[in-house]
């Protein structure tokens, strides 16, 4: 047996430990990926082809669902073959395509969610200003894939299959990751370009959405003072009124006369009694004249339907953010302490690095979470997704 042969089943045993011991992060990530394919494909189905009604809310979800569609596929795949090819990942075109696909749909599904965003401000802080048409909604969406563009394709060139040695067994073995060999300059910029944007972004998204949250808490905190207090006038007027007519009261034999009296027309002076009942109407007109504005009953109601249903899904896609942040910001601290050091994977003991790795690949529940929420807040979402499965009976 020559050295070179030697070497090789070295390295191929040495790789095949590696992935051994990644198994359950493989399991892992192949539930991501029937997760995110099965859920995100049902979401598209649904609110693209099925629902019917109210698309200005759920203009977006079809095309986040797209996009988190492919990111869960690509980045969950992706990862598996790395954890694969821990130690013998040669082919450089290969990884190079991967990373830029990664990284362009995470991209969209970020930018969206970022443009989700700055929709909902508009209609919930600025209902009275001017509001995302259709044509700047699809000049966001194209802006967006733009950026995701631009920012992956430096993939391809500062990633490729680097060295990756075992010092113990004198092998070297290649692994998908950062090159070495590229510009060091050059590398830095661009990561310090590609951590600014996720900072900008988390940064963006936690300011627009405190501010969204604090003012359907407020709205919240004077519909029900607004409430509570009409129904404590209408309450008293209500007393008020029992307490006048009431035929246990002694006055009230006197109260009617003079009720009779007016309706037969006699010009006799209205006693204290009847100034009050007529005070007391007068008030009560003037509740009811508080209560009920001009506008008509049926066109409040759908006002306040309207409102809801904005308040309601601004309250889900907050919740995909919040999902959304928790999931990345450990990616972009990982991503950070990578670009510090060159050597940062090589550094980890094997149980150690796939532990590190299961953190880092977090951000994909991210991509397929999110028909989970919709199923759970959005009740015409579930009862097609019931339909939906009745006629698969059927």
């Amino acid at each position: 047996m020559d050295n070179n042969t030697f070497l090789s089943e070295k390295l191929e045993k040495w790789n095949s430990d590696l992935a051994r011991g990644l198994t359950p992060n493989n399991v892992i990530l192949s539930l991501y990926i029937i997760t995110g394919l099965v859920g995100n494909s049902i979401v598209i189905l649904v609110y693209g082809f099925k629902m019917k009604g109210n698309k200005e809310e759920r203009y977006f979800i079809p095309f986040l669902a797209f996009a988190d569609l492919w990111a869960s596929f690509v980045c969950a795949s992706f990862g598996i073959a790395l954890n694969m090819m821990q130690a013998q990942f040669n082919n450089t075109d290969l990884c190079k395509a991967w990373w830029f696909f990664a990284a362009f749909t995470t991209f969209c599904s970020i930018f969206i969610l970022t443009i989700i965003a700055v929709h909902r401000y508009r209609k919930v802080c600025k209902p009275l200003g001017k509001q995302m048409t259709l044509k700047w909604k699809r000049v966001a969406m194209c802006i967006a894939l733009a950026l995701a563009f631009i920012l992956s394709v430096p993939m391809t060139h500062f990633y490729g299959s680097v060295s990756f040695p075992n010092n113990e067994e004198g092998i070297v073995g290649l692994r998908c990751s950062r090159l070495k060999t590229t510009n060091k300059t050059g590398s830095l910029i661009f990561g310090g370009v590609i951590v600014i944007t996720a900072v900008t972004i988390i940064v963006t998204l936690i300011c627009l959405y405190s501010k969204i949250g604090y003012t359907i808490l407020v709205h919240f905190k004077y519909t029900k003072k607004k409430e509570s207090s009409a129904t404590e006038k209408n309450s008293k007027s209500k007393h008020s009124q029992v307490g006048v007519s009431s035929s246990d009261d002694p006055l009230s034999e006197t109260e009617n006369r003079t009720e009779d009296t007016e309706l037969s027309g006699a010009q006799s002076a209205p006693t204290s009694f009847t100034a009050a009942r007529i005070t007391t109407l007068t008030i009560n007109s003037a509740v009811v004249r508080k209560t009920n504005p001009h506008k008509s009953s049926a066109k409040k109601r759908k006002e306040k339907d309207n409102r809801r249903v904005v308040y309601k899904f601004t309250l889900m896609f907050m919740l995909i953010t919040v999902i959304f942040l928790i999931c990345y910001i450990p990616k972009v601290i990982i991503m950070l302490l990578e670009a510090r050091n060159p050597k940062f994977w090589e550094e980890f003991s094997d149980s150690a690095r796939a532990g590190v790795l299961f953190v880092y690949r977090m951000y994909i529940i991210n991509n397929i979470t999110n028909p989970f929420i919709y199923a759970f807040l959005d009740n015409m979402f579930a009862k097609e997704i019931k339909n939906f499965f009745k006629s698969c009976r059927c």
